[in-house]
């Protein structure tokens, strides 16, 4: 027979003081601000006491009826530009385009990652689709990869001296 944990007891987990956006991102879509505070004046979110804004995480997951996490959860790192561009052409032809090695490891593809591959499909669709064979969609694959690692150091250049204009 197992054992239920009740709101107020806890379990063999360590307890993790964390900023309310940590606590926010276990909701899809995160908590509003406003809901998360009510739900801490309701005593369902449980504030670190003697610490200004930070809060315990897996009692107040508990007093959610959420699962307890064994560990801080991990942010995902950004992705390249290349991962962006070989995501893209995996949806527009997974036949063709091996999927990025990333892809395995996501459960849930940023809302802005998704964005910037359907803009990229917007712009190599035509293109891609009036070439022939599988060879000659790879070659412009690697086209477009090559020209987003050339304009890179471009881009950071310009970005490092747009401030300063020419008379």
């Amino acid at each position: 027979m197992s054992k239920s944990l009740r709101k107020n007891e806890s379990s063999d987990y360590p307890e993790y003081a964390v900023r309310a956006e940590v606590i926010g991102r276990f909701f899809s879509p995160p908590l509003a601000s406003s809901t998360f505070h009510n739900f801490v004046n309701k005593g369902k979110i449980t504030p670190m006491k003697g610490i200004r804004g930070l809060y315990l995480l897996n009692d107040s997951l508990r007093r959610l009826g959420l699962r307890e996490v064994a560990k801080l959860p991990e942010e995902s790192p950004a992705k390249t530009p290349e991962e962006i561009i070989r995501f893209a052409f995996n949806l527009m032809g997974p036949e063709v385009f091996e999927a990025p090695s990333w892809l395995l490891h996501v459960e849930a593809i940023d809302a802005k990652d998704l964005h910037h591959a359907e803009s990229i499909i917007a712009l190599h669709t035509d293109a891609e689709s009036n070439l022939a064979d599988d060879r000659s969609k790879q070659a412009y694959l690697q086209g477009v990869l090559d020209a987003a690692s050339m304009m890179a150091p471009l881009r950071l250049r310009l970005t490092r001296t747009s401030f300063i204009t020419d008379y």
